[in-house]
């Protein structure tokens, strides 16, 4: 059985490492999610002073985010990271010295576009040219087509952790015809309806839903964009793409979602962390 040790411990043993890296970055997540961490920041800090060679998992959200409330050691030059989390929709960012909340639901967000899709379906398949892969896998089609079934589902998802305080996140999984390999919109308008009833159970009227529900409509309209924004990227839409390049190009590839994240790093649109990349070299010249 593997050791575990404690967050106080996990966040004092960047003391051994410290030599490698010019700033502590501190995540979400854990350490099998290092890897993927440490090559999207070198990808990003690219031609810049920055050295990373580490970055440290410390837990989840509310602990990062503890642990950056509580670390008064200025002897190294530090960022913690945290994801927008259902949070983004209803929510102003937490505003606490040294702490970078991700505009989006989750790092993995940010690795779905056309090019990084494709170049990893590409690089797994290895049975067709680049082209004809990005042809039958059609990204942008895809994603608007997905769009507003999900953004609903995560409107929902919302309403309930901003009434509740709490809601079940479920995966893609869970709204999939597996054998069609294609998402279920009666699945999601089944559960959308499940929450929808759950509120009114506990005392929400159905105004008060409409008014919740719009207020997410006025500020993430229904489009690609916003599903790329709020829906979860590691739950939902790299896993949904497993699915879609499975049934596009016939072939089953078994690889945990560790690899696939991994592997859309080398084409995912960087420019789109340029905010993290300031605030990692703010932190560190500051």
């Amino acid at each position: 059985m593997a050791l575990e040790f404690s967050t106080e411990t996990r966040q004092a043993a960047t003391v051994f490492t410290e030599y490698r890296n010019s700033i502590d970055i501190y995540t979400e997540d854990c350490v099998k999610d290092r890897e993927f961490y440490v090559k999207l920041l070198k990808r990003l800090l690219d031609n810049t002073d920055i050295v990373i060679n580490d970055i440290y998992p410390i837990g989840c959200r509310r602990t990062v985010i503890d642990c950056c409330q509580n670390d008064t050691d200025n002897r190294r030059k530090k960022l913690y990271i945290v994801d927008g989390d259902i949070y983004l929709q209803y929510k102003e960012k937490e505003n606490i010295e040294n702490l970078y909340v991700l505009d989006a639901y989750c790092i993995e967000n940010y690795m779905i576009c056309d090019d990084a899709i494709c170049n990893t379906a590409y690089i797994f398949h290895a049975r067709d040219s680049y082209e004809n892969v990005k042809n039958a896998l059609n990204i942008p089609q895809e994603l608007d087509d997905i769009a507003e079934p999900l953004i609903n589902l995560f409107f929902f998802y919302s309403i309930q952790m901003e009434c509740y305080g709490q809601f079940s996140l479920w995966n893609i999984d869970a709204y999939m015809n597996k054998s069609a390999k294609t998402l279920d919109k009666n699945k999601i308008d089944n559960r959308i309806n499940e929450i929808k009833c759950g509120l009114i159970r506990n005392g929400i009227t159905e105004n008060q839903i409409d008014g919740l529900l719009n207020s997410r409509k006025a500020l993430f309209p229904y489009n690609r964009e916003t599903l790329i924004k709020i829906v979860s990227g590691k739950d939902f839409l790299i896993p949904y793409f497993k699915y879609h390049i499975d049934k596009k190009l016939n072939c089953t590839l078994n690889l945990p979602k560790e690899a696939w994240k991994f592997n859309l790093v080398d084409k995912c649109d960087i420019d789109k962390l340029n905010p993290l990349k300031e605030a990692i070299l703010s932190a560190y010249f500051d």
